[in-house]
């Protein structure tokens, strides 16, 4: 099968880039693989990264980090 802009690849920081369009249908298979296997995930519209599904552990330790809540 080719490669083409609207499937999830892994960029060279180890995330995986889903275009917001196609992230819908892959939203359970996103979750389970950021769970199981710590495999980040990036929301992307038109090739820039707009949020990422990141496990509960890893914001409440970024947050610690950063000595805040979000407003």
């Amino acid at each position: 099968m080719a490669t083409t802009d609207q499937e999830p690849k892994i960029a060279e920081d180890g995330v995986q880039d889903v275009p917001l369009t196609i992230a819908r249908p892959l939203l359970t298979r996103l979750i389970e693989q950021v769970r199981e296997d710590g495999l980040v995930s990036a929301l992307t519209v038109r090739g820039r990264r707009r949020a990422y599904l990141v496990t509960p552990d890893f914001y409440d330790r970024a947050i610690a980090a950063l000595g805040e809540r979000p407003t």
